[in-house]
């Protein structure tokens, strides 16, 4: 049995979940202008990739850096993030920020925002609650699912939800560092829900350890974390052998580098785990002048499904790489210089569909 959803901070707007016909068209359309313009002075950049087809449930997972709260806390890793701290995070900036972000989630859904939004690098329910209660996406109804990891940095996994339209029958927070050789990091996110006309989804949330240490120092640990996920999704088969499960998140690795190999490799309930390959002209992230995929979808139980990804390549999220030429995510600062963007990865979209019965196992 599912157990019961655990009472936490959570506010949306809940009356009239349902928004205007004349409020969501002019939302939508001032959303599409913004994301279609680039920003000034950077001339012309190349277009995104054609959009594809909008599944029946789409999943945006998108790594937005140092979202972090403008007022200090107890937590030592945001003090750079604060009025008087070295980069100068005022109130200001932090609203611009959550605004460009409420405009990228309205625009990653096409016509529709997406169901669900999973977001890593959020440092608390304040700004979660700044997110969901925006003018732009409280029409929407959405709510989230936050609990606050021992991350040194304060940062932390969370999902928005379109309540009206995802049902959250329950969701757990796992340590991702079963050795306990991290000294504190990101937990793994796992929801619950069900979707379109009864189908279950089980939905798994990562941030894994960054490069930041080196890659070779920290390649290790970050595949204990792929072993410990893989274990986890594996235990929840044993329940609820046929839902759809998908693992989604910054996995800070190449789906073919050394720590990702336990989930190319490995199975769950005897039948493999698949990469969705993500579309489009770039990666997720840009590092030294190339571009690479670290952000991944991954599923199984995936019969009767198709499964679709995308890179969302809007004009708005990229800028000139005046370094190694070509583009690169907009992000926030450029060390510690004020930039303006919103990450330095791009986001990564999901569709879900029932597969025709002809057609049952095409992803």
């Amino acid at each position: 049995t599912t157990p019961p959803v655990p009472s936490i901070p959570m506010r949306s707007i809940t009356p009239g979940a349902t928004p205007g016909l004349v409020c969501t068209a002019l939302s939508l359309v001032c959303t599409s202008l913004w994301v279609l313009c680039s920003p000034a002075g950077e001339g012309a950049m190349a277009m995104p990739a054609a959009e594809p087809e909008r599944g029946e449930l789409r999943i945006l997972w998108y790594n937005v850096e140092n979202l972090y709260h403008p007022d200090n806390d107890t937590i030592p890793g945001d003090d750079d993030f604060t009025p008087d701290g070295v980069r100068g995070w005022s109130f200001s900036r932090y609203g611009m920020k959550i605004t460009a972000l409420c405009k990228v989630i309205i625009a990653a859904g096409i016509w529709e925002p997406p169901e669900l939004v999973g977001l890593c690098e959020v440092e608390d329910a304040r700004v979660l609650d700044d997110l969901v209660e925006h003018p732009i996406l409280a029409p929407y109804g959405y709510r989230y699912v936050q609990r606050d990891s021992p991350d040194p940095r304060g940062m932390d996994v969370a999902c928005l939800y379109r309540e009206e339209m995802i049902g959250l029958t329950g969701f757990d927070l796992h340590h991702s560092d079963p050795s306990g050789t991290l000294g504190g990091t990101r937990d793994i996110l796992h929801l619950n829900c069900r979707w379109g006309s009864g189908e279950d989804l089980d939905l798994f949330l990562v941030h894994l350890v960054s490069k930041f240490g080196g890659a070779g120092a920290t390649a290790e640990p970050r595949r204990e974390q792929v072993v410990h996920l893989v274990h986890l999704v594996d235990s929840v088969y044993a329940i609820r052998g046929s839902s759809l499960k998908v693992l989604a998140g910054d996995f800070n690795e190449v789906l073919e580098g050394y720590s990702m190999e336990p989930a190319r490799t490995g199975s769950v309930g005897g039948k493999p785990i698949a990469a969705i390959p993500l579309e489009g002209h770039y990666g997720s992230y840009k590092y030294r002048g190339r571009w690479s995929c670290i952000d991944h979808f991954m599923a199984c139980g995936d019969e009767g499904y198709r499964l679709r990804g995308s890179i969302l390549e809007l004009p708005r999220l990229l800028s000139r790489d005046e370094t190694y030429g070509g583009v690169m995510p907009r992000r926030t600062y450029t060390g510690f210089r004020y930039n303006g963007g919103i990450s330095d990865h791009l986001p990564a979209c999901l569709d879900i569909s029932a597969a025709p019965s002809s057609d049952s196992s095409e992803q």
